[in-house]
């Protein structure tokens, strides 16, 4: 994995687990940068936020300090293994290989969820796939490996907070990038708890879904429209 460079933002996780993940990871040659977004006690070894700015703001600060041409995002807290990080970058290289590929994102399946989160999420899955014209197995999976140049160039429309996957998937899918999925386990958290808001998030996701995925979709018509609309106002 010496082409990527893995990002992991955290907040209040274990040091252990965060220092486990890290030297398992470099084992496999990749560049491991750790975001430490504003927790209580921040982990050593990682670039550290004064405040707590969000995910997607870590993961952004990640990608500013990245040196390797892949990404590969990952979640702090033991719910991601090295091995499915490390699993996710060969089926990249098989797809790069044969049809070509510009971001691999790892499709979970939920046990134990309760139903109102399950339904929620289902929902919005509904939503984005309707937008994107393409079902999308899992819309905000923290697993995710991409190419940095093509994330850069929606860093102004990303969500900096937690819908900063979804934003990110819709964004791609409306520009009609590659988007794959690939199955993975997910473990139960090791320390740390969960930092999702049901209705707050869910309401940041679906202005999200909307507003990148409405705007990218009509761009072309719109800029064949600009021109009509410039001269009626003329007018």
């Amino acid at each position: 994995m010496n082409d990527v460079s893995v990002i992991i933002p955290c907040l209040n996780e274990s040091h252990k687990v965060l220092a486990g993940i890290k030297e398992k990871l470099e084992s496999y040659g990749a560049e491991v940068i750790i975001v430490d977004d504003g927790s209580r006690r921040p982990y050593n070894l990682a670039f550290k936020h004064g405040s707590n700015f969000g995910y997607g703001s870590a993961i952004l600060t990640g990608i500013r300090q990245s040196t390797r041409p892949l990404v590969l995002t990952m979640d702090g807290d033991g719910q991601h293994r090295p091995e499915d990080a490390r699993n996710l970058y060969t089926t990249w290289k098989m797809l790069e290989q044969s049809v070509g590929i510009d971001m691999l994102i790892g499709a979970r399946r939920l046990k134990g969820e309760k139903w109102f989160r399950y339904l929620g999420r289902k929902c919005l899955n509904i939503l984005a796939s309707i937008i994107a014209a393409y079902w999308l197995p899992d819309l905000n999976s923290g697993l995710r490996l991409f190419r940095k140049e093509i994330v850069q160039g929606y860093s102004q429309i990303l969500c900096k907070t937690y819908s900063f996957t979804t934003s990110l998937t819709i964004s791609m899918m409306a520009d009609n990038y590659r988007v794959e999925w690939f199955p993975i386990k997910v473990q139960a958290r090791k320390g740390g708890f969960s930092k999702v808001r049901l209705f707050r998030h869910g309401l940041v996701t679906l202005y999200y879904i909307l507003r990148n995925g409405f705007a990218l979709r009509t761009r072309k018509l719109r800029a064949r429209l600009r021109p009509l609309w410039q001269w009626a106002r003329k007018k």
